[in-house]
């Protein structure tokens, strides 16, 4: 119980010293890197808006990020789990930030978890458009 607390605290921590804090050129070098289970918070335009799909874990929104950080851009893929968080307004072309932890699928980079984890395991992510934070 007492290594449960330890990590909420160090989760709780985390997220309040870092999540207003955008990191392009990280984010793209752990992409590079293929460093999945990152944190990563990035800043970009969005390149796509896809269709919300129904999951096993529940229904995600589904959009495509390009993220660029002087001459590299890399689009990523980004998926929010919007049966635990509100869904985003978003359009092509909104500038918006993203925290949530770095995967890989067949297709490249993902950005998943980019909202509160029910269950405490993983740093609390949220996109942000704007000005209104949806978490």
């Amino acid at each position: 119980m007492k290594h449960v607390a330890a990590l909420v605290v160090a989760l709780l921590l985390g997220a309040c010293s870092a999540e207003n804090t955008t990191d392009n050129g990280a984010a793209l070098r752990d992409i590079d890197s293929g460093r999945s289970g990152a944190e990563v918070t990035v800043s970009g335009k969005v390149a796509a808006v896809l269709p919300t799909v129904a999951g096993p874990h529940g229904a995600h929104e589904r959009f495509l990020l390009d993220v660029t950080d002087g001459g590299h851009i890399q689009q990523i893929f980004v998926a929010d789990n919007v049966s635990i968080a509100s869904q985003a307004p978003l359009h092509v072309g909104d500038p918006v930030v993203v925290r949530g932890e770095l995967a890989f699928n067949a297709r490249g980079p993902v950005i998943h978890w980019t909202h509160r984890d029910p269950r405490f395991r993983h740093m609390p992510g949220f996109i942000e458009v704007n000005g209104q934070r949806y978490e």
